[in-house]
């Protein structure tokens, strides 16, 4: 299914990012002053990982570490592990990618450089017809919960 709308066309230029050496409390800091639910971690234009709330509630407040002393480092998910997407890119297959990977946010790559990001909120605002492909994960997750409370 092609929408006629690449990655391009809306993802965002410009995304937070910051370096991997800051610590925990510094990135939710650059998080809370921009409004964005992740960092991109990056040395010049190479991206180097990502940081998400999610991260910083399970591997940071969940175990118990200082922020301020814990480095972005150790909790983040390393560039090698990242799901990425071309600037030419169809939204529709970025939103599958999403869905198979279980992320919400791609980098946005091109010729190995970081030139942009793009979310599920990105998509949704200029495709919502691709809103189901969202939701079924959603459904899925939910599902899985409500069997491992009955079981349990």
């Amino acid at each position: 299914m092609e929408t006629g709308y690449k990655a391009i066309d809306i993802m965002t230029n410009k995304p937070v990012t910051a370096k991997p050496s800051i610590t925990v409390k510094e990135c939710a800091d650059l998080m809370t002053e921009h409004g964005v639910g992740s960092i991109i971690l990056v040395e010049g234009k190479d991206l180097k990982g990502i940081v998400s709330k999610k991260d910083i509630v399970s591997k940071v407040v969940s175990e118990s570490k200082d922020a301020s002393k814990t480095t972005v480092t150790e909790i983040m998910t390393f560039a090698r592990d990242m799901i990425t997407i071309s600037p030419g890119e169809d939204i529709y297959n970025a939103m599958v990618l999403m869905k198979e990977n279980d992320v919400k946010r791609l980098p946005v790559m091109d010729e190995g450089k970081l030139v942009g990001l793009i979310t599920s909120k990105d998509i949704l605002k200029i495709e919502p017809a691709l809103f189901d492909i969202l939701v079924e994960n959603f459904h899925l997750r939910e599902e899985e919960r409500k069997l491992r409370t009955l079981d349990e």
